[in-house]
Order: structure tokens, then C-alpha cells, then sequence
């Protein structure tokens, strides 16, 4: 009898360098967990409110060897600007994350929001 050829292994999903995703830990939680890419390395990070030393709110983006802040983006004008931006440190190197609100095309959560992030060289000061 002949045996049946196995199904191809599905593909683990890979971020482009410089993109990630956070996603909520449950429905209505405040913290977050996902992952980026950053110099091909894949860095699964967490992300949790919390306030400066101003008591301004922002989201703590944390993992080993990546510390972060996502502040309320007061500046974007338009939905093709990110709602929050923020430093970043990825292994060393000071960097920019940016992230949009975007909401899940299909599967068991449909419909949930999550941040899609980029992170990108510092801009200069304004």
C-alpha cells in the first residue's frame, strides 16, 4: 500500500526587519505581547501601561535586551499617521517605534484591534 505524502509543514510567520505586532493579552486587558524584527533577530516583547516621571501615560515596551515607550501620538493629523511613537533601545542602538491601530482580517479573533509596530532610525528633534 502506499503511503500517503505528509502535508508541507506550515511556514512560522516572520516579521520584515523593522516590523512587529502587539497584540492584547485578552479582551479589554491593558497589556500587550508580540514581537518585532530588528537586524534579523526576532524579539518577543511585552508592553504594559504605565506613567513617566511627568505622570504622562504610556505603554512600557519591554524584553531582554529592548526597552521602550509608546506614547498617544498628539501630532498625527491623519489615519496614515501612527497613533503612537516613542523611543526605543534594541540591543544597544537608540532607535524610534511607531505603531498603528489595525484590526485582525480573519481567524478565531476577527475583528480584534492590535498594533501593528515599525521601529526606524531616530528623527532629529523638532
Amino acid at each position: 500500500m502506499a503511503k500517503k505524502p505528509s502535508a508541507p509543514a506550515k511556514k512560522a510567520f516572520t516579521h520584515k526587519d523593522g516590523m512587529g505586532s502587539l497584540f492584547y493579552d485578552a479582551p479589554g486587558a491593558p497589556t500587550m505581547s508580540g514581537s518585532f524584527n530588528f537586524g534579523g533577530v526576532t524579539y518577543d516583547v511585552t508592553a504594559e501601561p504605565a506613567n513617566d516621571k511627568n505622570k504622562k501615560e504610556y505603554l512600557r515596551v519591554t524584553a531582554n535586551g529592548v526597552s521602550g515607550a509608546l506614547y498617544d501620538n498628539e501630532r498625527a493629523t491623519s489615519d496614515r499617521h501612527p497613533v503612537k511613537t516613542g523611543p526605543i533601545e534594541v540591543a544597544g542602538r537608540k532607535q524610534r517605534i511607531a505603531a498603528w491601530t489595525k484590526q485582525t482580517q480573519t481567524g478565531e479573533n476577527a475583528g480584534q484591534n492590535y498594533l501593528s509596530i515599525a521601529i526606524s532610525d531616530l528623527r532629529p528633534a523638532s
